[in-house]
């Protein structure tokens, strides 16, 4: 038996931070005493604000294509083993009116940095699916742009956008990435996003090659920081062909632990189980809902485009994992209901505070 960290967990309850070093230990002592009482913390704290409700995404993944070369991916641009694929605007809406069909109230475009999406491309995406869905939420995740792209696609009508920070420090991230990606620039994006206007979502890998806690109480701290709507944590699931695919996976019990401080330190956000927790760990994200997330995913697409996106999965799993009908009986089997509406963040951080951090985090 462990000694239950219960003065931790219970400061981090009521001031939603704890010190480093106390992040540290939290992170370096977990044992079942604790994993317990953090989650009944996490499940009190997500249903203050979200009662029984968990929210579902629709994913259209609209390219694989990427002119990135990270090390971990399999849709780096140097993977010359995968097919590539683009979609057009009549495929997108195609797969939009399937998930609409099925009360699907929130669309997430995704893809790798494919800039043969341009700027005015993919408003017009925007524009012509909110004309025919003016109910739905859109999210995007599209990789890093310039800040007048961010704006214009806002102003078409665009309500989320999610970029993973991947991992806040610097020497980490010059491990895992190209010498051509920076740390900087990623995080600078995350800032605009924010005084764009969007409901920003951030996240990053658990057991990713080279990670040490002290990465972790960084990944942490950062995202305190910047304070996202949305946090998106996934476990690292090695990929074939990439510079890690004889690597370990993310450990799936550690990444519960990890989502259950996150509820701790965010209560009003919508955090997600990613589809890898359920490539290491058995039913990941059923059990991450009794960790504080209140937000799963969904693929609106084919198998064909699932396999070619998720390269470090099955088609097979991912079938019966994107069957709404399993996630639905899933989320019931836990005690909760499963909320096809849009379910925005509750209380976003107001203009001024993120101002003040704006400014605080770029100061010298």
């Amino acid at each position: 038996m462990g000694k239950c960290m219960t003065d931790l967990v219970n400061k981090l309850a009521v001031n939603n931070t704890l010190e480093k070093t106390e992040l540290a230990e939290l992170l370096k002592y977990r044992n079942k005493e604790t994993t317990e009482y953090l989650f009944e913390n996490a499940l009190r704290l997500k249903e203050k604000y979200y009662n029984k409700n968990i929210y579902i995404r629709g994913i259209v993944e609209l390219s694989n294509n990427c002119k990135n070369n990270c090390f971990y991916c399999g849709l780096r641009r140097d993977n010359i083993f995968i097919p590539r694929y683009r979609m057009d605007e009549y495929d997108v809406l195609e797969f939009c009116s399937k998930g609409y069909e099925r009360g699907i109230r929130t669309f997430v475009l995704v893809s790798g940095d494919d800039y043969i999406y341009t700027e005015d491309k993919i408003a017009h995406m925007i524009e012509i699916i909110k004309k025919r869905y003016n109910d739905c939420a859109i999210e995007l995740s599209l990789g890093e742009r310039n800040v007048d792209v961010y704006k214009h696609w806002f102003d078409a009508g665009a309500d989320r956008y999610t970029l993973y920070h991947e991992t806040a420090d610097e020497s980490h991230f010059k491990k895992i990435h190209p010498s051509d990606m920076s740390l900087l620039r990623r995080k600078q994006s995350l800032w605009e996003l924010k005084e764009t206007g969007y409901q920003v979502g951030s996240g990053f890998m658990v057991g990713a090659p080279y990670q040490m806690l002290d990465n972790v109480v960084e990944d942490l701290f950062f995202l305190k920081m910047l304070e996202p709507q949305m946090i998106r944590t996934a476990s690292f699931v090695p990929t074939p062909h990439t510079k890690f695919e004889h690597e370990r996976s993310g450990n799936g019990d550690m990444t519960l632990y990890i989502l259950a401080i996150l509820r701790l330190m965010f209560p009003r956000a919508l955090i997600s189980a990613d589809t890898t927790l359920d490539n290491v760990l058995s039913d990941g994200r059923k059990k991450a809902l009794n960790a504080g997330v209140n937000e799963l995913f969904t693929s609106l697409t084919t198998e064909q485009v699932k396999e070619y996106y998720y390269t470090y999965s099955k088609s097979s799993r991912r079938r019966e994992r994107d069957d709404i009908a399993i996630l639905e009986n899933n989320v019931k089997e836990c005690g909760y209901t499963l909320d096809i509406g849009r379910g925005d963040c509750k209380r976003p951080p107001t203009v001024e505070k993120l101002y003040e951090k704006v400014h605080r985090i770029m100061r010298p």
